[in-house]
């Protein structure tokens, strides 16, 4: 009896595949999915990777890569508020480099060490000045870039002068001046400034003096929830695919275990006939959707490390973590799912009447 669901399922191999197969790609889909979402925090704590305490953007609800600021008169006029000692111009703007698109920190070579602590730079020097460029090593992995390497960019040549470990603030940076004048800037523009205050306690005074000037201030810690704000529209679709890769494991497993009990309704009636109880019956059945739940959940997950080594060898610059405790997340989803596509064929099994089932052909 023990070893009977077990029998059942290997009974009908391609069918047993194909639902398991169902189930491991449900489970792979949450998981690689959700992992993809780390893209954000990972954004978000390199860009506060820095010594501040605000961040300053042009008066909008989102993030935004452009240089609406003018560097200079915003710069003056943050600095003289009482408790700023630090406001520090960035001009952020699309470069593409290792076949993405990557966000240029422009910023003032005397500011490099505000992003970058001693020991930061593994080779070259840091900016100063003209139609130069310093990298993170991980952009450099990615697009097998060296010091002294040259790249084609906005009709100029830049030179790659540094490589930064990675974890600092951005992947490229150069001089702010020299990407105004890439994109014929009239003047020295800014997309944002990070603000250094003199007393943290005072924080929420400053930023609110920051806000009066018709300005977006947050925190730091606030960085994260704007930038997911941004991609809102990205959870949901995220959320969407999940959705329907679990429904399609629901209805898959109720059509193979309900496929499985009509097919055995003769040997349920004799099982019945000699002395099975229907709780007997019922927990025949859901012993074999949870064999089928086992293998399907141990497929995703060996799917969802192959997925994920696939993913980041295609798109080495991608971040895709997967805590520990998603995994259990998707198990239970998984287990949920499997379980109550089982429930409704166990029942008809354990209430079959043992004559009539005897009769079925």
């Amino acid at each position: 009896m023990a070893l009977l669901p077990l029998a059942n399922i290997l009974t009908r191999k391609v069918r047993t595949t194909i639902t398991v197969l169902a189930i491991g790609v449900g489970v792979a889909l949450f998981l690689v999915l959700t992992g993809l979402t780390s893209m954000l925090r990972e954004i978000a704590d390199r860009t506060t990777r820095v010594d501040a305490h605000l961040m300053v953007w042009p008066a909008s609800d989102q993030v935004v890569v452009s240089g609406g600021l003018p560097a200079d008169k915003v710069e003056k006029d943050l600095r003289s508020i009482p408790g700023v000692t630090r406001a520090v111009p960035v001009l952020r703007w699309p470069f593409k480099m290792a076949g993405r698109i990557q966000n240029v920190y422009g910023i003032r070579p005397e500011d490099w060490p505000f992003f970058a602590r001693p020991g930061a730079l593994v080779e070259g020097r840091p900016l100063e000045g003209g139609w130069e460029m310093v990298i993170d090593s991980r952009l450099a992995a990615a697009g097998d870039f060296h010091v002294g390497q040259t790249v084609e960019r906005w009709g100029h040549t830049f030179r790659i002068v540094g490589i930064a470990r990675e974890g600092v603030a951005g992947r490229v940076f150069m001089p702010i001046d020299t990407v105004s004048l890439a994109l014929q800037q009239a003047d020295r523009r800014a997309s944002f400034f990070y603000v250094r205050a003199a007393d943290p306690t005072r924080i929420a005074d400053l930023r609110r003096q920051i806000a009066d000037r018709g300005l977006s201030v947050f925190t730091m810690d606030e960085f994260y929830s704007v930038l997911a704000s941004s991609f809102v529209d990205m959870d949901l679709v995220i959320g969407a695919v999940v959705f329907v890769a679990a429904f399609v494991c629901f209805l898959v497993v109720l059509l193979t275990i309900y496929t499985m009990v009509l097919e055995r309704t003769r040997e349920i009636g004799i099982l019945k006939g000699i002395g099975a109880s229907r709780t007997q019956v019922f927990g025949l059945v859901m012993a074999e959707a949870g064999l089928i739940l086992a293998a399907g959940i141990l497929v995703g997950f060996v799917m969802t490390f192959a997925g994920r080594i696939l993913i980041l060898r295609l798109q080495p610059l991608w971040t895709i973590e997967i805590p520990a405790m998603r995994f259990a997340y998707a198990a239970g989803l998984a287990a949920v799912g499997t379980l109550l596509g089982a429930l409704r064929p166990a029942f008809r099994a354990a209430n079959q009447d043992p004559v009539e089932s005897l009769r079925y052909e």
